[in-house]
């Protein structure tokens, strides 16, 4: 009997393998044969530390992870490589109230000789403005989110003279100026001849507002010798060099941006494009005049060398959750919140946040508002990394609740205003106590956010004292229309209260701002009470 079953094994293994062996499978460029199926042949890519160079650039090396992406060297003769720059032109002041005109492809302002880029100021007058000079930019022609930027020069002297190398955004997504941003790596005004500045402009902070921020770096050489000016430009971090020698750091700190809009604070996530000039006079460069006989001054550029990573190829693993998810400030209608900053082996590129598990916006920084919320609500608040190569962590989650509006059929303290303008608090000694509202002059204004539950007929109850004259309120809504105007009695004292009830008026449903106006003053508030008599 075992002979017989060793038999049968025997003869189905040959049968098998004969079977195999009369039709091998071939495969396709690609794929290898496994287990008689074609499958694909996986091969780890590897990374090129190259693939960002184009053959423009190929003659410089990397620096670490970043590759050279956009140069010009200047070795060639005549106007600026056209394939590479372009012009800002005219003569309007350039909102400082320069005096310059920026000309365009003219070799007096702007030309390349003996391997160095000349941007050069002259005093020309009879024309519509007393100087001339150039403006050249990258726009449309070199256009970068983030980067590593190295410019060597040489800065003009002369009083008058405000050259600069900056940025400005492409596409102005946030807004005009200086909503989107922009970065001045190196600036210098010629009064004052040894210091070299660098500067960021936002929506919230600006030399509008006298709120820039800003840094400034003794160079006893700028005019006299070569400098190599640096920018280093990641996701929520901007850092400037002079000859390799950090000099000036901006970033984004949630706690410092409470109530302020993400790209008011932090616009830089979008392209950028370069701008070298020298402007003349101005509300910087001529603050202490400006001298016609030191020009023509003349600012020389002996390279402009852009580097880039490649952030999703250096990736090889996703990014860590967010840590210490928290409330930064709430209302009736938005929460603002804040994290730390992810971990990633390359770079975090973005967080995703959810509201109750709905994609509510994507943010590069580290702090999100949510608006359009209802009061009195508790919201799930989730938070994803995402690196460059999209790889997105797990969710971070924080519960939190939008504050509570008070009814407008209520019993409303005056001293519970949301602002006021002009008024004062003190003690009352009316019923009940507590502090009053006074002070009142005419224009005053106190205002108070209340929630109009039901739509309907209303009217208000001013507590009121008047010592001697008669005063009148004004009380609005969403209009600038009052919805009520109501005369108010002389009570006798500063402490003799009395209720003074205004004509009726109508309201729709929600949430509204009021506001009570002095149109004539000289009372005192201790409360008011609206009341639905409809």
């Amino acid at each position: 009997m075992k002979k017989i079953v060793l038999m049968f094994i025997l003869i189905f293994t040959l049968v098998a393998c004969e079977s195999q062996g009369e039709e091998p499978i071939e495969c396709p460029d690609g794929q290898i044969e496994e287990n008689g199926i074609c499958v694909d042949d996986f091969v780890e890519p590897v990374f090129d530390d190259r693939a960002l160079v184009p053959d423009s650039c190929d003659y410089l090396d990397n620096i670490d992870d970043w590759q050279p992406v956009w140069c010009d060297e200047f070795d060639y003769e005549g106007l600026p490589n056209s394939d590479l720059w372009n012009y800002d032109s005219g003569g309007n002041g350039w909102g400082n109230n320069e005096l310059q005109n920026y000309t365009r492809e003219d070799l007096d302002t702007a030309f390349v000789a003996d391997d160095f880029l000349h941007i050069v100021a002259n005093y020309t007058p009879g024309g519509s403005n007393d100087y001339t000079s150039a403006r050249l930019i990258t726009k449309y022609k070199g256009d970068w989110q983030y980067g590593r930027i190295e410019i060597r020069a040489q800065l003009p002297t002369g009083l008058g003279t405000w050259p600069a190398i900056w940025m400005l955004p492409t596409d102005w997504v946030y807004g005009g100026w200086p909503a989107s941003g922009e970065i001045d790596i190196m600036e210098h005004v010629g009064y004052d001849e040894n210091q070299v500045h660098g500067t960021i402009h936002t929506g919230a902070y600006n030399h509008n507002l006298g709120t820039q921020i800003g840094y400034s770096k003794e160079i006893d050489t700028a005019t006299s010798d070569f400098h190599v000016y640096e920018m280093v430009w990641e996701p929520r971090s901007i850092v400037l060099y002079i000859d390799g020698v950090q000099f000036a750091q901006f970033g984004f700190n949630p706690f410092a941006n409470v109530g302020t809009e993400n790209s008011d604070a932090w616009p830089f996530d979008q392209r950028f494009h370069l701008l070298l000039n020298i402007a003349v006079g101005g509300s910087w460069g001529g603050a202490q005049g400006v001298d016609s006989s030191d020009f023509p001054a003349e600012m020389l550029v002996d390279y402009v060398r852009v580097y880039q990573k490649d952030y999703a190829g250096l990736d090889n693993a996703a990014p860590e959750m967010v840590e210490d998810l928290g409330l930064l400030d709430a209302s009736y209608n938005a929460i603002q919140f804040s994290w730390d900053n992810a971990v990633d082996d390359v770079m975090v590129k973005e967080y995703e946040v959810y509201i109750d598990q709905k994609l509510a916006g994507i943010t590069s920084v580290n702090s999100f508002t949510a608006t359009d919320l209802e009061s009195n609500t508790t919201y799930q608040i989730d938070v994803v990394s995402v690196d460059f190569a999209g790889n997105k962590s797990d969710f971070s989650t924080l519960n939190v609740a939008t504050e509570s509006v008070p009814s407008i059929v209520s019993k409303i303290e005056a001293e519970a205003y949301t602002s006021q303008s002009g008024t004062l608090r003190d003690t009352t000694s009316d019923i009940g106590g507590g502090q009053y509202v006074g002070w009142i002059d005419d224009g005053d204004t106190l205002t108070y956010l209340l929630n109009v539950e039901e739509a309907g007929t209303y009217q208000i109850t001013y507590r009121i004292a008047s010592e001697s004259q008669q005063g009148e309120i004004k009380f609005y809504g969403k209009s600038s229309l009052p919805l009520t105007t109501t005369n108010l009695p002389v009570t006798g004292t500063w402490q003799t209260w009395e209720n003074v009830t205004s004509e009726t008026f109508t309201l729709q449903a929600g949430v509204v701002e009021f506001t009570i106006r002095a149109s004539v003053g000289g009372f005192n508030i201790n409360y008011f009470i609206i009341e639905k008599v409809e």
